[in-house]
């Protein structure tokens, strides 16, 4: 059988190694080459969506990984070559295929050292996708690791004056999380030893494994931090605002748009099957700093001046809805938060980029700086009006089949905790409204960088290349705002399933 997955994982690899071989000053080879790999990749997502959607009717789906590939590697401590697909983290390979051919396009001014660049973009969404496709633990977290290189280079080498700082926080923040589940891995085989007599960390073969409570939740610990760091889940967001803001904008598309939802993704997948028992006890914890997240961060987004730390805010907010709904165990909260991780991904990296290309053309993203843009570019202005909308979750876009499925398993779950997060609404209204009417609405700036920009003519509406790398995220925001049935289609065999490993008595 061709592997498939393989080839969509290693494939953004090989074209960063083969884009080191072009001559630095071919910056058009090393551009379009970058792109082509990146297209390359998501037409193959995009072919195992289509093939993977037919082997969903199927009886047998339920509870299985398809297009499974395994090679023994280091065979004596539980380790393989495992990749394997299901509806859940399908979508997410779909997604970051497209968010790196996206932000790919979007990064074509980038001149320093730009084979560099496009390489390390490409390691990226190689280390993105290896996350969201190995069915072995111990080659999930090689994968896990493999994101925070090129992420702390993208950062630390093209980002703003602060760089180094935010580029050095995020790797302590991440790298601390990442040590602990590396114990948590080696721990779960050993336990899985001593009730089975085998080492395995093949996660099919490691669920429903006997541990006892007090284990599963030291187990479950150890995971969660590194999983909640990444998301980013509060108290553990500090990093994020300050690598958002500082990270060249096309990267920080990626990083709000893909790999938070590497975070997400790993409760999902790992925490909550392997340690029922211990999801059970601490979702109610887990559900709290959601709902702290989604209101504290929601506040402090009203108060930011800097356009990317706003959105940074905004993004970290709206992920806490994700996270609540997977802790309501249920399916409408499970399947809402799944299908609000795409919709999440696919807004946030349109309003960067957004912001990017506005910054490009003003020198400036403080917020005080703006005003009155829209009769001078009305079609930026109005993607930029559909994007904040779409944030805000107006029906008929896609946030809004995502929310209110994730609120309403929360509501289901526990009704205090489905009002506390439905209350996000008042303070989103305000700070996206104040996002929009603050750059294109009012009076036109006559001073500072913005009037210097209008009266010199660069201040200009978005171009040809530009409209283009947001066109296929306009697109799914209204698609999938019409239309989410296909998505949930895809989703829910492997909701069920999982939630299936909670075991019956837990299910609401």
């Amino acid at each position: 059988m061709f592997p498939i997955l393989s080839v969509i994982v290693f494939l953004p690899l090989l074209g960063g190694i083969a884009l080191l071989f072009f001559p630095q000053e071919q910056l058009g080879a090393i551009r379009w080459g970058a792109l082509a790999f990146a297209g390359i990749d998501l037409v193959l997502s995009l072919i195992l969506m289509l093939s993977y959607s037919t082997i969903n009717t199927s009886a047998t789906y339920l509870g299985t990984f398809h297009f499974s590939e395994t090679v023994p590697w280091i065979s004596a401590f539980g380790i393989n070559y495992s990749l394997g697909v299901d509806g859940i983290s399908l979508l997410l390979v779909v997604l970051t295929t497209l968010l790196t051919l996206v932000c790919v396009a979007a990064s074509f001014r980038i001149e320093q050292k730009a084979k560099n660049y496009m390489a390390l973009m490409l390691l990226l969404e190689c280390g993105m996708l290896g996350v969201f496709l190995a069915t072995n633990l111990f080659l999930f977290y090689i994968f896990w690791e493999l994101m925070l290189i090129p992420a702390y280079l993208l950062v630390g080498s093209w980002g703003g004056p602060r760089r180094i700082y935010a580029a050095f926080k995020f790797v302590l923040y991440t790298s601390v999380g990442s040590l602990l589940m590396l114990a948590g891995i080696i721990a779960i085989g050993y336990y899985h030893q001593i009730a089975t007599g085998s080492y395995t960390l093949e996660l099919q073969n490691l669920l429903n494994t006997k541990m006892d409570s007090g284990v599963q939740t030291w187990l479950f610990l150890a995971f969660a931090v590194a999983f909640a760091i990444k998301v980013p889940l509060v108290p553990f967001h500090s990093w994020l605002p300050d690598a958002y803001s500082e990270a060249p904008f096309p990267v920080t598309a990626m990083l709000a748009g893909a790999m938070s939802k590497t975070g997400a993704y790993g409760f999902i997948r790992f925490c909550i099957p392997l340690f029922p028992s211990a999801a059970h006890a601490l979702a109610p914890l887990i559900s709290i700093l959601a709902v702290v997240g989604i209101l504290y961060c929601a506040v402090l987004a009203l108060v930011q001046t800097d356009l990317k730390r706003l959105l940074g805010y905004s993004s970290i907010s709206h992920l806490g809805v994700v996270l609540l709904g997977m802790f309501a165990f249920n399916v409408q909260g499970a399947e809402g938060s799944v299908l609000q991780m795409v919709n999440h991904g696919i807004t946030t990296a349109a309003l960067f980029l957004i912001v990017g290309y506005i910054e490009q053309r003003a020198g400036t993203r403080n917020l005080n700086d703006f005003g009155g843009l829209a009769t001078r570019i009305p079609v930026l202005a109005t993607i930029m009006g559909i994007a904040a909308l779409s944030s805000l979750g107006l029906p008929g876009l896609n946030s809004f089949a995502g929310e209110f499925l994730a609120l309403l398993g929360a509501f289901r779950a526990n009704i205090v905790f489905g009002t506390l997060g439905t209350a996000v609404v008042i303070p989103a209204a305000w700070y996206l409204l104040r996002f929009f009417q603050g750059v294109m609405e009012g009076q036109s700036q006559r001073v500072g960088m913005v009037g210097a920009a209008l009266r010199k003519g660069t201040l200009t509406d978005i171009g040809l290349r530009e409209f283009l790398s947001l066109l296929p995220l306009l697109a799914l925001i209204f698609y999938i705002g019409l239309q989410p049935a296909p998505l949930t289609f895809l989703l829910e065999p492997s909701v069920i399933s999982t939630l299936n490993n909670l075991g019956s008595a837990f299910l609401r």
